[in-house]
C-alpha cells in the first residue's frame, strides 16, 4: 500500500476517471479538479496504480497568450494613421484582449466599454477613439 497525495493523486484520479469514465475532456478535466479538491490522501497497491496507467494523453495545443504591449497604440496612430491602428485593433478577436490593451495602455474607455456585454465592433471603436484622444490631449498639453 501506498498514500497518494498532492500531484500524484491528482495524476491517479485522472487516469482513473478517463479510463473508466467516457467522458469529454473537459468534462473529465472538471471531475478530476471536484474529486481532488474533495479528498485528501488515497491508498492504493502498486497493482490498483499498474492497472490504471494509461498512454499519455496528447496535450491540446493552446493558443499563445496574449501581450497588451505587443504594439504601441498610441506610436501606431501617430505614425501609421487611423485605419493602421484600426486593421491592428481587428485582429484582436476577443473583448477581453481588447480591455487589456486599453487598460494596459492607459487607454480610457466609458465605463458600458470596461465591463459587461460589448459588440466587439463597438469596443474597437471605442479603443481607436481612446487613443485619438490620448494624442489630441498630448498635443494640446505640449503647446
Amino acid at each position: 500500500m501506498s498514500k497518494l497525495i498532492g500531484k500524484r493523486k491528482r495524476e491517479y484520479l485522472s487516469e482513473v476517471v478517463r479510463q473508466d469514465l467516457d467522458l469529454e475532456a473537459v468534462a473529465a478535466d472538471r471531475l478530476t479538479e471536484r474529486l481532488d479538491n474533495s479528498i485528501r490522501s488515497l491508498r492504493t497497491t502498486k497493482e490498483q496504480r499498474a492497472a490504471v496507467k494509461l498512454p499519455p494523453m496528447p496535450v491540446p495545443r493552446s493558443a499563445p497568450a496574449f501581450d497588451p504591449y505587443a504594439f504601441n497604440a498610441i506610436l501606431m496612430l501617430k505614425r501609421q494613421g487611423r485605419d493602421a491602428l484600426a486593421a491592428k485593433l481587428g485582429e484582436i478577436g476577443e473583448v477581453t484582449h481588447l480591455r487589456q490593451l486599453a487598460e494596459a495602455q492607459l487607454i480610457g474607455l466609458d465605463q458600458v466599454m470596461r465591463v459587461g456585454p460589448v459588440a466587439i465592433e463597438d469596443l474597437r471603436e471605442a479603443v481607436l477613439r481612446g487613443v485619438e484622444r490620448l494624442v489630441a490631449d498630448r498635443r494640446a498639453a505640449a503647446s
